[in-house]
C-alpha cells in the first residue's frame, strides 16, 4: 500500500510541478511540447518515395566538371538530360542572383521554360529580382503570412524563362530547429509561394494559388487542381521524415532513366555548397527540407 502510495504521490508531484513550469515559464512548456514531437518524428519507420528522387551536386560530379560554380550550360545539359530520361519537374534550389562569368545564360534559359523551378530567398539586406505570384485570397490573408525586408531573386534572364521561382527560407522554431515551412510568405503587399507550392503549381499547370483565411489566421491552401492542403495560422505545415529518397550522382546522370515521371530535386551537397540546418532528425541539408516539403 505504501508503495503504492509513493507511486502515486511522486506522480501527483511531477504533475504539480510541470504545470507550474508550464504556468511560469511557457518557453520551457513549448520546448517540451515540440521534443515530444520530435521523438514521434524519430520513431517513423521510414519508407522509399514513389515521387521525389534527387542527382547530388558532389565530389564526383565536381570532379568532373571542374570547379564551381559550373558554367550554366552544364546546368542546361543537366536539364536536357532529365527530359529525355522523361523526369517530372526539374527543382533547382539554386540561388542565380548574379550573371554567369563564364557567359552560359542564355544555354540555362531557353531550357528552364521545360517545367523547371528554381529559387529565390527572403532577406533582410536587399530587394533585387522578386518573382512575385498572385494569389486569389478569401478573407484577408496578409496580417499572418511571415515576411522578410527584401528578397533575392534571379537574373530576369532567367526568373523570366522559368516555370516556376520559389522561395527556400526556413522559420526555425524557439529552439532552432526547423519543424515548420510556410508555404505563402509576403514582402510588403506582394505575396510569394514557397519552393513545394511553386512545384505543385507548375506540376499541375495551375497560374496561381488560392489562400484562405479566417479570424485566427490561415487556413488553408489550395493549388487548382490539387488537393487542399491545410495549414497553421501562418501558412505552415509541420513536415515529417518517413521517406528515404532515390539518389544518383550528377556525375552518374546517364542512370537518370529510373527517375522516369519523378519529380527530381538538384541537390549541391560537395563540401562548402550547400546549408545545414537543425530538425528533428538532426542537421540536414537544406535541400532535405524541400524534398520532405514536397513529400508531406
Amino acid at each position: 500500500m505504501k508503495k503504492i502510495l509513493s507511486h502515486w504521490s511522486i506522480a501527483f508531484v511531477t504533475l504539480i510541478v510541470l504545470t507550474y513550469i508550464g504556468f511560469q515559464d511557457p518557453w520551457v512548456k513549448e520546448i517540451l511540447r515540440l521534443k515530444s514531437f520530435d521523438y514521434v518524428l524519430q520513431t517513423e519507420v521510414k519508407t522509399a518515395s514513389e515521387s521525389v528522387s534527387i542527382v547530388t551536386i558532389d565530389e564526383s560530379a565536381i570532379e568532373k566538371h571542374g570547379q564551381w560554380p559550373w558554367k550554366r550550360d552544364v546546368l542546361a545539359q543537366l536539364i536536357f538530360d532529365l527530359r529525355n530520361a522523361q523526369t517530372g519537374i526539374i527543382v533547382m534550389p539554386l540561388l542565380f542572383s548574379e550573371e554567369d562569368r563564364l557567359g552560359g545564360d542564355n544555354e540555362l534559359a531557353q531550357v528552364l521554360q521545360y517545367g523547371v523551378v528554381i529559387s529565390q530567398v527572403g532577406t533582410t539586406q536587399t530587394n533585387k529580382n522578386a518573382v512575385s505570384r498572385g494569389v486569389a485570397k478569401v478573407n484577408d490573408p496578409m496580417p499572418w503570412l511571415f515576411s522578410w525586408p527584401g528578397m533575392l531573386g534571379p537574373i530576369p534572364l532567367l526568373g523570366e524563362n522559368a516555370s516556376g521561382v520559389g522561395v527556400v527560407n526556413t522559420v526555425p522554431e524557439i529552439d532552432g530547429v526547423v519543424r515548420r515551412i510556410p508555404l505563402i510568405m509576403k514582402i510588403g503587399d506582394e505575396t510569394y509561394p514557397a519552393m513545394a507550392i511553386e512545384v505543385i503549381r507548375v506540376a499541375v499547370n495551375a497560374p496561381s494559388y488560392q489562400v484562405k483565411a479566417g479570424q485566427g489566421g490561415i487556413i488553408a491552401l489550395r493549388v487548382p487542381g490539387f488537393s487542399i492542403i491545410k495549414t497553421d495560422p501562418h501558412a505552415r505545415i509541420w513536415l515529417r521524415w518517413n521517406k528515404e529518397y532515390d539518389t544518383i550522382s550528377l556525375a552518374d546522370i546517364d542512370q537518370a532513366n529510373k527517375f522516369k515521371g519523378k519529380t527530381v530535386i538538384i541537390a549541391p551537397t560537395a563540401e562548402g555548397l550547400n546549408s545545414i540546418v537543425a530538425t528533428p532528425l538532426g542537421e540536414r541539408y537544406m535541400y532535405e527540407i524541400t524534398a520532405n516539403t514536397l513529400q508531406t
